[in-house]
């Protein structure tokens, strides 16, 4: 069992946190020729798992590639290393899953011999080279491009899919997939296989999901299924002219009865610079003002979910009541860059970009430096008292939906609440509780050490009669994951204690 048990929580966490470039690999020695498809196995536990490593050359230099893994349905994910020196002695990096593979390129250049390396373990993997995949047809990548939307039906949830395929350079496909009811982030087409004849594998290998389509005679529907590790889905999508949307009565549209500016401001520190939008009564001010912050995930600065805009809503009807209103795209969304570390940022550094978005608010001559506040959504109301607690320019907090205990039992509590809406029996859901509780056990420990509580980990997972290797791997990267191990230990109860300031706090 995931920390996650709902499908959807998987699907809606790979989505929105997972993101690899590769743009910046390794060059090469001229005369090394890396490009084509590299394929071994590697056997942790006498079971052979077959990588798959596809390599190309980059126009300028170097090269970039993907790896797969059939057993485990993950096709496409990124590398975001290769490099090669003078003698042959190749590595390979997948950031995505911690794995390292460092080979001897043999004297043929048809063999690599070397080790596989991942969160501790060391394995022998030989891999073979192979031509490269023939191109798309011509006639079949012609007729995918451009936008295709359906509905993916998990459980008692629908969600809408939206894929958008373009030619790149003239030559091969590129694209987009977008959950729109979850998030409005593009995550990026990896690769598209031919698999034969009208049919595709279109992987989208950052969030670790794949979807393998047949094209309709008449070019206008893919129907086929949708891959994410075990689970398999049916899925449909016919070709649109846009992006569909949903009317939603509640959202404000313009004229607006105040000004509406486009405003930008940095947390050095984290080399993040921010685009928001901020919102001005009418008339000279000094106005008191508030920052909205954003729930857990990347999410842009009207927190759209679901065709849902809430901060949007919000910010228009505090606007209209007086309150100029900033609100700004996440790290990593929209018109905000995404900083010096984005794998390893956690709710602490999100607290450092509040804090510069009050500094940003204290600065305007329209804003009453005395009456700054925050809105705290989610994973913002956890935020929110922290940065009241380090700025005293902060004057109230307003948490929605904010946590008041400490971050595994509220984990616990949302998982077995979540398990329980579904088919799953109680005593599989006690026994992802108990395994749950052994993980957050180990976050915990104060006396271990990065190194040490991954070791501590595989111990559990090892433990565990029904987690195999593909599931205890999946596991392992979450529980390894600096931002949910700060949400693990966090206790915001003992935040809250120390606020002096008003405070609304919100749930139901």
């Amino acid at each position: 069992m995931k920390i996650y048990n709902s499908p959807i929580l998987l699907l809606l966490s790979s989505l929105l946190t997972l993101s690899v470039s590769t743009s910046s690999l390794d060059a090469h020695p001229g005369d090394i020729d890396l490009a084509g498809i590299w394929r071994g196995d590697i056997d942790p536990e006498g079971t052979a798992i077959e990588l798959v490593f596809h390599i190309e050359a980059n126009k300028d230099g170097g090269w970039s590639g993907t790896v797969d893994t059939p057993v485990q349905n993950s096709y496409a994910l990124p590398l975001s290393g290769i490099s090669v020196d003078e003698d042959g002695n190749v590595t390979i990096a997948v950031a995505a899953t911690g794995g390292l593979y460092q080979a001897k390129l043999q004297a043929k250049g048809q063999q690599l011999q070397g080790t596989w390396k991942q969160r501790g373990s060391e394995l022998k993997l030989e891999c073979h080279r192979e031509a490269t995949l023939p191109p798309l047809p011509t006639e079949l990548s012609a007729a995918l491009v451009g936008i295709w939307e359906g509905t993916l039906t998990v459980g008692a949830i629908e969600l809408r899919i939206v894929l958008s395929l373009k030619t790149q350079d003239g030559e091969k496909l590129s694209g987009f997939m977008i959950s729109p009811d979850q998030s409005p982030a593009e995550v990026p087409v990896t690769r598209i296989d031919h698999l034969k004849d009208r049919r595709t594998r279109i992987c989208v290998g950052t969030a670790f999901l794949s979807m393998v389509m047949d094209l309709s005679e008449d070019g206008q529907k893919l129907s086929g299924s949708f891959h994410q590790g075990r689970g398999k889905f049916d899925i449909a999508l016919t070709k649109k002219e846009q992006i569909s949307t949903v009317h939603r009565p509640q959202e404000p549209k313009p004229p607006f009865p105040y000004k509406v500016e486009e405003v930008s401001y940095d947390n050095k520190e984290a080399g993040v610079t921010f685009a928001g939008t901020l919102t001005l009564p009418e008339g000279d001010g000094p106005f008191p003002a508030v920052l909205l912050i954003t729930g857990s995930g990347s999410q842009d600065q009207d927190e759209s979910i679901f065709q849902h805009r809430p901060f949007l809503v919000i910010a228009n009807h505090l606007t209209r009541q007086g309150i100029a209103v900033l609100r700004v795209d996440d790290r990593g969304v929209g018109g905000t860059s995404a900083g010096n570390d984005p794998e390893n940022a956690t709710t602490e550094d999100f607290v450092g970009d509040a804090l510069c978005g009050v500094k940003f608010l204290s600065q305007r001559k329209e804003v009453a430096s005395n009456q700054i506040g925050l809105l705290g959504h989610s994973e913002g109301g956890v935020i929110a008292p922290l940065a009241a607690a380090k700025d005293k320019r902060i004057s109230f907090i307003i948490l929605l939906a904010g946590t008041g205990v400490r971050g595994d039992r509220l984990l616990l509590s949302q998982n077995e609440l979540i398990s329980q809406t579904t088919d799953t029996d109680e005593e599989t859901i006690q026994a992802g509780l108990t395994l749950n509780r052994k993980l957050f056990d180990v976050v915990l420990r104060d006396d271990l050490d990065s190194a040490g509580r991954a070791k501590e980990f595989e111990k559990v997972l090892n433990a565990a009669d029904d987690i195999d290797q593909e599931q205890a791997e999946q596991i392992l990267a979450q529980m390894t994951n600096s931002w949910i191990q700060w949400f693990i230990r966090h206790d915001p109860a003992a935040v809250l204690e120390k606020i002096q300031i008003p405070v609304l706090a919100i749930n139901g």
